[in-house]
Order: C-alpha cells, then structure tokens, then sequence
C-alpha cells in the first residue's frame, strides 16, 4: 500500500488517503500499452513500398549522422548541426526496429542484424565529442553503416518486383548522395586526411547526376512528380559548379549545408511521389 498526504484546499487539513500499489502498477502498465499501440499498429501496416522507401532513408541517415558530426568538429551552424545529428540517431533507431518488425522473411532479418550489429558499434562514435582525429574513423564506421543499409534496400525492392520499387529506392538513394556528398565537403573543408575522400566525393557527385537523368526520363512519372524533378534538377545545375569549384579551397561549408538539406527535403518529398504511385496509374502507362 502506498500513503498518499492530499490536501484539498490551503484551508483543508492534510488528509493522508492509501492508494493500492495494484491501482499505481495498473495504470503504469496502461501508459506503456498506450505509447507502444500506434508503433506496433503502424509498423503491420507497412507495404513493400513503404518499407523500401524507409529502408532508403536509413541509408541517407547514415551519412547525415557523419555530416553533421563533421560540421560541429569545425564549429559550423553547430546547433542546427547538433539538432540534426541526434534527431537522426533517433530516427535511424525507432525505423530500425519497425523493419525489424516488419521483416517478410529470414534473409531479410539476417541482413538487419548485421545493420543493428554495426549500428550499436557507428551509433557510440556518433554520439561522443567530435574530434579531428576521429573523423576518419566515423567515415569508415558511417561507410559500413550505409554498406549494410544498401543490402536491405536491395532486398526489399527485390520482394516488391517490379519498377516502381525499383524507382522508389532510386529516387530515395538521391537522398543519401545529397548527404554523402555533404559529408564528404565537410571533410575536406576541415582538411580530413583520407587518400579516399576526394575520390568518393567525385563519385558521389556523377551517381547523383546520372540518377537524376534516369529519373527524369522515367515513363512512370506523372506530371507531378515531372514538375518536382525538374525543380531538383535547376536547383542542382547550380549547386553542381560550386561542388566542382573548390581547387583553390575556399570552401563554404554553411552553404553547401544548406544546399544539401534542401536538397534531401525535395528528393524526400518526390520518393513519397513514387511510393504513392497506384497500380493502376501504372498499368495505364
């Protein structure tokens, strides 16, 4: 029994009052059921597309999380950058566990425990102070990350068969090179030692390029979708010289942080655009 001392009013004597232990576990146990319901309810519901498009965004998380760590080590928008790095171990966390949930079959949840496995190991670096000696280290970390993130992307759009899946992890791989290619200015911007860097920031800049051709030229798109693409692909004509002007090393690292943000919210948006798409919309096509 727990004794509880209530008082009505100033005026009202102390009254102490038993609340059963019973009643306070009861109710605490309701608590609990009440958040967990909408998780448990919204991950069953998930379709292969949904889950293909929320396995794409762990990618781009993934890259993000090393972003944003490099722009706070250099003392870059440090708050945004803050905010958006624990936002985005947050967010990799719970869509985790809903894949894990949602999982069609074994080999899929095999590949998802090799992401959890690497996550808990790029997760404790994330999250610890940023230092310019550990910048090389949470690349590589982030690298395997994305490795094994890509594996389950590639599983799912195999489960859903068909070209829309195919387009949904395209469209929502641009989100990840967005962040990659963020990333990968931020190192060089802080002057990150890796024989690697300039390679792979060259490389992610021409997979951008060349998924965005293929997605313009795609026949599924309706006149929606077109009308975005187009607007990613001015916004990116202009980005793309400042990405590839940086021989003299004068970088501008608030900008290119804000570029690429803009960018992943605009790809984000058109890989909603495709996972929306209806069979029969397709079908007429």
């Amino acid at each position: 029994m727990l004794f509880c001392a209530i008082s009505d009013t100033k005026n009202t004597p102390v009254v102490a009052r038993v609340i059963p232990i019973s009643f306070l576990l009861l109710a605490f146990a309701l608590l609990l059921s009440m958040s967990a319901i909408p998780t448990i309810a919204y991950s069953k519901a998930l379709t292969v597309d949904s889950l293909i498009n929320k396995a794409g965004r762990q990618r781009m998380l993934t890259q993000r999380i090393v972003k944003s760590y490099l722009l706070i080590g250099q003392d870059v928008a440090t708050d945004t950058a803050q905010e958006q790095l624990d936002s985005s171990v947050a967010l990799f966390e719970q869509q985790l566990e809903e894949l894990e949930e949602s999982s069609p079959n074994q080999t899929i949840s095999r590949s998802l425990n090799e992401v959890r496995e690497q996550w808990n190991t790029f997760r404790m670096l994330a999250i610890s102070k940023p230092e310019k000696e550990n910048a090389v280290n949470i690349i590589k970390e982030g690298e395997r990350a994305l490795n094994k993130c890509e594996k389950v992307v590639k599983l799912f759009e195999q489960q859903s068969g068909n070209q829309k899946g195919k387009l949904i992890n395209l469209s929502g791989r641009q989100r990840m090179l967005s962040q990659r290619i963020g990333m990968f200015y931020a190192a060089k911007s802080w002057n990150v030692k890796s024989d690697q860097i300039d390679s792979a920031f060259t490389k992610a800049i021409k997979e951008y390029d060349g998924a965005l051709k293929v997605l313009l030229a795609s026949k599924l798109n309706t006149n929606e979708i077109n009308s975005a693409l187009e607007k990613v692909n001015a916004q990116w004509e202009f980005s793309r010289s400042g990405f590839e002007q940086i021989e003299n090393s004068r970088y501008v690292p608030f900008i290119i942080q804000v570029t690429t943000e803009s960018m992943l919210k605009k790809m984000n948006k058109i890989t909603g655009m495709y996972e929306s798409l209806s069979e029969q919309s397709i079908a007429n096509i």
